[in-house]
């Protein structure tokens, strides 16, 4: 005798011997006794099941299995390209306006268009005293490049002086060092934040060139931090120092490029704008309604441009995983959907000997969800791993870095799943359970 066929004896032995001993040992005994064999038949009869047809099976498996990874996979993407597109913004304050001449388009007070419009070091007070600016920086360009020394190695490179301010606005990347602040800027101290490319070629790429002396012509500056990354530059090849130390060594103009200001919480730039646009028509003689007169960059705006281009991206890869994964989904309901017809004489005498139809509807959902669940689980488990791969291996570019996948991700997707497993097999459940034990018995 087979070893399955003993267990099947004893467990009926045992379902027997429950069942003579209901009055001495109680009911519950022996109800749990038939419901550990009802369960174990059930699990058998699923394995016998799901193994009958085994490529059936593993294509339906397959596609659920793709259609969760594919969705997980998707939104690690999406995440990682979210995550590379705001960095783009990490080089400046999200709450800044940057704010620059341009030239007049329209005639004014007896003025001829064509004018450019210069900014001075006095607009920065302008702007502070304006309710809702939290803080004004100016930032000036030297117009050409200065031969800079350090020992016997040479190089020109530009000048950019840079308040303190508008250190904290601008936000360099600093590979080693400090930012120039209030007291460098009060005291106009001849102190620099060189570009890894000037320490390329001035230092020869010193690990710590922090305190090193380099001298612009015969001034000697203090090297006090490295930069990697500006905002505007393609290449870290300038030298930042403090606006003060520029008009007082190299330009004493009170004029600057740009100037750079943010908005204090509870204000938004546009409310701001217009009496801002006033003030400095005022000062500088042009019409406050002339767009090209004042070159004005909104972070906050470009911010929100990128956002909602994000959240578009994002819910396309929502719609495409969801409909990958509802289309394995489909493929598990007409698989069941064949199970149901194939079986039908089966559910028949079932029922003809007693099986309730919750009994059928159990069955042909706890197959439905067996598939879907094991199959779900291996595709988030694949999905996730290759996001984890992608993210380890350090993949990373301008616009894509560190993609993620959130665990309320996982979780949905998972709770998808059980959703679209639970429909995808109540179709075939129902036509079972409505199925006749007279006719199911004529059904060849």
């Amino acid at each position: 005798m087979s070893s399955s066929r003993m267990m099947k004896k004893s467990l009926n032995e045992l379902v027997a011997l429950s069942i003579c001993k209901t009055g001495e040992s109680g009911t519950n005994y022996s109800l749990w006794t038939i419901q550990l064999m009802i369960d174990f038949e059930r699990w058998a009869e699923l394995g016998q099941s799901l193994s009958k047809h085994k490529l059936r099976t593993g294509l339906t498996a397959f596609g659920v299995s793709w259609g969760i990874f594919m969705l997980v996979l998707l939104l690690g993407m999406g995440k990682g390209l979210e995550r590379g597109t705001m960095t783009l913004f990490q080089d400046t304050a999200l709450n800044s306006v940057w704010i620059g001449g341009g030239k007049t388009s329209q005639s004014y007070k007896g003025l001829t268009p064509g004018r450019t419009v210069g900014l001075e070091i006095d607009d920065v007070a302008l702007l502070e005293n304006l309710p809702g600016v939290e803080a004004v920086g100016p930032t000036k360009l030297l117009d050409k490049g200065y031969v800079m020394r350090y020992g016997k190695n040479t190089g020109s490179f530009q000048i950019n002086g840079i308040s303190a301010v508008n250190a904290e606005i601008q936000k360099l990347a600093l590979l080693s060092g400090r930012q120039i602040n209030q007291l460098d800027e009060r005291e106009s101290r001849k102190v620099a934040i060189i570009g890894a490319r000037v320490n390329d070629v001035l230092m020869k790429n010193q690990l710590s060139p922090v305190g090193k002396t380099i001298y612009v012509g015969e001034t000697p500056f203090t090297v006090i931090g490295v930069y990697n990354k500006a905002l505007g530059e393609q290449s870290p090849n300038r030298v930042y120092i403090p606006y003060s130390t520029l008009r007082q060594v190299f330009d004493p103009a009170p004029t600057v490029n740009m100037l750079a200001l943010t908005v204090s919480p509870g204000y938004s730039w546009p409310d701001l704008k217009p009496e801002a646009i006033r003030l400095l028509s005022q000062r500088h003689r042009f019409d406050p309604n002339d767009s090209a007169a004042l070159e004005i960059y909104d972070i906050s705006d470009e911010v929100k441009k990128v956002e909602s281009l994000m959240s578009g991206i994002r819910l396309f890869m929502i719609i495409v995983g969801t409909g990958t994964l509802m289309a394995g989904c489909v493929g598990v309901s007409n698989t069941m959907l064949v199970t149901v017809k194939e079986r039908t004489r089966e559910f028949g005498i079932r029922k003809a000997i007693g099986a309730s139809s919750a009994d059928i509807l159990f069955m042909v959902l706890h197959e439905t969800l067996v598939i879907t669940l094991a199959a779900g689980y291996v595709g988030l488990i694949a999905g996730v791993g290759l996001v984890e791969l992608i993210s380890q291996a350090g993949i990373e570019s301008d616009y894509f870095r560190d993609p993620q996948v959130d665990l309320s991700i996982a979780i949905s997707a998972l709770g998808v799943l059980i959703l679209a497993g639970l429909i995808a097999g109540y179709l075939p459940a129902r036509q079972a359970v409505r199925v006749s034990p007279i006719e199911a018995l004529r059904h060849e």
